[in-house]
């Protein structure tokens, strides 16, 4: 799903009508690898959806991808695993237009991870139901090549800073705001924590925007 069709600034605003999209993001071993980080966030009112790490199983990271998002092996012990998180994961995008900053990058992580574990990729398998936010910018400012997001390079920090990025889309030249990855470390949210079985923890609490602390997949309500 495009801008093509009414502009960059009518989509972006499409978009972050309430109820309408949801913006996504991942860490991955690798390029070509497996997902260990993936968060959720509302596209109109920031609100986190689900901001979890993941365990890969036998997948080593790559020193390369763990020099930019910083995860190591030893934080994944004990984080729930891939077919557990995809629940969560297609619950809170059910219905919704995905979008993320490089949207063909995370579809392919995903696509790569439900085939690894036998699972149907569901609605995330369809290429209409997402959107590229940097394709958009691109077309927003005028320009062919791909623009850099910058963020914190942890999965909730950069769904954040693309959704800034899509607000300023929205808003147009004059009104861009600059690219944050930050949000105000008052502002918390409730958040359930699950067993890599779907067994429910413990109620918790951590703030919005801040990277999980311990393993568990967090949902975010």
């Amino acid at each position: 799903m495009t801008a093509a069709e009414n502009g960059p600034r009518e989509w972006a605003t499409r978009m972050l009508a309430p109820g309408h999209a949801v913006i996504l993001d991942t860490e991955t071993s690798d390029l070509d690898g497996s997902i260990l980080e993936v968060a959720v966030i509302d596209a109109a009112t920031g609100a986190v959806l689900l901001d979890t790490l993941v365990d890969p199983g036998d997948v080593q990271i790559h020193p390369a991808a763990a020099a930019v998002h910083g995860i190591s092996a030893a934080q994944l012990i004990g984080a729930p695993d891939w077919p557990t998180v995809f629940s969560a994961l297609a619950a809170v995008t059910a219905d919704r237009v995905v979008l993320a900053y490089n949207a063909s990058f995370d579809q392919s992580r995903i696509l790569h991870d439900c085939h690894r574990h036998g699972l149907d990729p569901l609605h995330l398998a369809d290429a209409e139901r997402w959107g590229c936010v940097m394709v958009t910018r691109s077309q927003a400012e005028g320009v062919e090549k791909n623009i850099r997001l910058d963020g914190a390079h942890r999965a909730c920090g950069d769904a954040e800073a693309a959704r800034t990025v899509l607000q300023g889309i929205a808003d147009g030249p004059t009104g861009t705001p600059a690219p944050s990855c930050g949000r105000d470390a008052a502002h918390r949210c409730d958040a359930v924590a699950t067993t890599p079985s779907g067994e429910l923890l413990a109620d918790a609490s951590c703030p919005a925007g801040a990277a999980p602390s311990g393993p568990g997949s967090y949902l975010h309500r």
